[in-house]
């Protein structure tokens, strides 16, 4: 049996994966190991594109003599629309190619790691987080990359690609929820880069905002429950933050439910190096400092035997004034419509 490698962190990645040849025997594993369906799978593509363009080809090769051309100009034109085909069959492949390559290179790279990963989106993946407490808003599309202990020294995380519905648009976003070995009260650092948060139409009530020390209030803005502020700034301290600004810039943070979740304002390139990296980090680093300040946390407000009092659990929230307009305004026509038609039967 091969010796099992020494567990891997953030700063010891095996990244050769990702930039190394593919071959069709890795992407076929990565196929058959994580259930990729037949419908999906590269070849299965290329077929279906390569019947259309035969179909293309006999459909005009068939409507030629309608066009009334001569024979040799005939030839010429058909013969023309071939080598176009042919050229566009080949970037058409070459992209086939790339898409298919690239999962089995993160796929490689994270069994390296001691890591798992599926290309898939998922409506069944459970997360948590509010953000994923609106099914219908929020839906993952791909790159589920998940891990911790017993494999690994990185704490026990689940990321991946969101796809929130916002204003009738799909735009992509990343998601990373890393367990925590204590229950904390619900406490959420909003991102003005990111807003990712703010997308599901709510918004915290501005009695809950505090104040952060030196420049962290230009990028971030804290929210608890009443009366936690204290163990809102015991948790996330200068130094947290100032770690939150070198490796999570365009990230939000949300405490609840014994989980640290981080809602990035763009998607996890896990494809390249630099991407992988900036994920492992993100949970090594951040999930490791945050699982420290939380790992002795205490709720004085809880009775006896809670490890959270009910005010805790969650922050109050408003609707978004966005959320309002889309309301009133549809309502305010309705109504205006129907007192129309009423003032007109009189």
């Amino acid at each position: 049996m091969p010796a099992r490698r020494d567990p891997q962190t953030a700063a010891t990645l095996d990244l050769s994966g990702l930039t190394g040849p593919v071959s069709l025997r890795e992407v076929n594993d990565f196929y058959r190991r994580t259930g990729v369906p037949a419908a999906r799978r590269w070849w299965a593509v290329a077929l279906t594109i390569a019947m259309f363009l035969a179909a293309e080809a006999v459909f005009l090769k068939v409507m030629m003599p309608a066009f009334g051309l001569d024979a040799a100009l005939s030839d010429a034109v058909y013969g023309g629309f071939l080598v176009f085909t042919g050229l566009y069959a080949l970037v058409l492949g070459a992209i086939i190619w790339r898409n298919a390559a690239r999962p089995a290179r993160i796929f490689r790279t994270a069994r390296a790691n001691h890591l798992a990963y599926s290309d898939r989106g998922t409506v069944g993946l459970r997360l948590p987080g509010s953000v994923m407490a609106s099914a219908d808003a929020f839906v993952v599309t791909a790159d589920v990359l998940s891990g911790g202990p017993p494999d690994n020294d990185l704490p026990r995380f689940t990321a991946a690609t969101l796809a929130p519905q916002v204003a009738g648009t799909r735009r992509r976003r990343g998601i990373a929820a890393i367990a925590l070995d204590r229950q904390t009260p619900h406490i959420v650092l909003e991102n003005r880069r990111a807003r990712v948060l703010r997308t599901t139409g709510r918004r915290f009530r501005g009695e809950q905002r505090l104040s952060l020390e030196g420049d962290f209030d230009r990028t971030f803005s804290l929210f608890c429950p009443r009366g936690y502020e204290t163990d809102a700034l015991y948790i996330f301290t200068p130094d947290l933050m100032a770690l939150m600004i070198d490796l999570a810039s365009d990230c939000e943070a949300e405490l609840l439910d014994g989980w640290l979740v981080l809602y990035s304002g763009r998607p996890w390139r896990l494809s390249t190096p630099r991407g992988f990296t900036r994920l492992i980090s993100l949970v090594d680093l951040v999930g490791r400092k945050m699982r420290a300040r939380t790992e002795l946390y205490r709720d004085d407000h809880a009775d006896a035997g809670t490890a959270l009092a009910i005010p805790g659990h969650r922050l109050r929230t408003r609707p978004s004034w966005g959320a309002v307009a889309s309301t009133i305004v549809p309502a305010a026509f309705i109504a205006l419509g129907l007192l129309s038609m009423v003032l007109d039967a009189f």
